[in-house]
């Protein structure tokens, strides 16, 4: 994930003039990232760290290899992430358990990342998920007569209980044969129980199958500076900045500590799978 104070889509130019504007947007100091997730799926454990890049800069994102890296539960059970141990080039800045580990739902977490001389710190609590009753499709008639995407014309309908006598939030992620897949590539589907009725009957899916695809819905539990930081996060991804003399968009809010940016995500993952046939 790569983080800016501000993301311009197009070069500027002044009508009539011939040379382009060169902005000047000051350099933010260089920030750690660290992107965490804990989950109760054997093998879905996994810490990133990166190094936030300047405006300007171009190339791939810098990648922190030597850190110290241990996730603790709240009954001191304590577990040391190694790097990239089967030292895939693909996996550098990346963190995985050095032994067998799987969060349970009620236990809290605590992250501890000491990088570059200084300790990074983050907590948070894996609650539990809504279970999916099953997955059904229909045809959209809108994307019937007009689709998106040529074939793409089935949706999904989502069916579950949720349970209304306590305060949940969830992440969704929608699959087409194993590919994540958005409605529009800034897309965070996310939600609040307040949104949810108890039955979740024929919820419909936002984005589209077609004939012969695996469709695929994870649903994550979130706490709620989970649901805050991927609420701050949308808005980041889908604010134009009031335009070109608007405010700077700010960061999403975080649990970690000391100044870095990401988040420590501790969730219950559900997974339902269907044919469209």
């Amino acid at each position: 994930m790569r983080y800016f104070i501000i993301t311009i889509f197009a070069a500027l130019t002044l009508m009539g003039c011939d040379e382009p504007i060169q902005l000047d947007i000051d350099q933010t100091p260089e920030h750690i990232v660290i992107e965490g997730l804990v989950t109760d799926i054997p093998g879905r454990q996994s810490v990133k760290i990166t190094r936030s890049v300047g405006f300007y800069d171009k190339g791939k994102t810098p990648r922190i290899t030597d850190a110290l890296v241990t996730v603790k539960d709240d009954l001191g059970e304590v577990v040391t992430f190694v790097h990239n141990p089967r030292n895939h080039a693909d996996s550098a800045g990346i963190y995985i358990p050095q032994s067998k580990f799987t969060g349970k739902v009620g236990r809290t977490y605590t992250l501890t990342v000491d990088a570059d001389g200084q300790r990074y710190e983050a907590t948070d609590l894996l609650a539990s998920v809504i279970v999916m009753d099953s997955l059904k499709y229909q045809i959209d008639e809108d994307q019937e007569e007009d689709p998106e995407d040529e074939g793409k014309i089935y949706e999904l309908l989502m069916f579950a209980k949720e349970p209304q006598n306590q305060l949940n939030w969830y992440l969704f992620k929608f699959y087409r044969n194993d590919s994540l897949t958005y409605f529009n590539d800034t897309d965070i589907y996310y939600t609040d129980d307040e949104f949810l009725a108890e039955n979740i009957s024929g919820a419909e899916s936002p984005v589209y199958y077609g004939k012969n695809d695996v469709a695929k819905v994870e649903v994550y539990s979130l706490s709620r500076v989970g649901y805050v930081f991927y609420n701050d996060l949308s808005t980041l991804l889908n604010n134009d900045g009031g335009g070109m003399f608007g405010p700077l968009p700010s960061s999403p809010r975080t649990n970690l500590s000391n100044g870095a940016l990401g988040f420590f995500q501790v969730s219950s993952v559900n997974t339902s799978t269907i044919k469209i046939e």
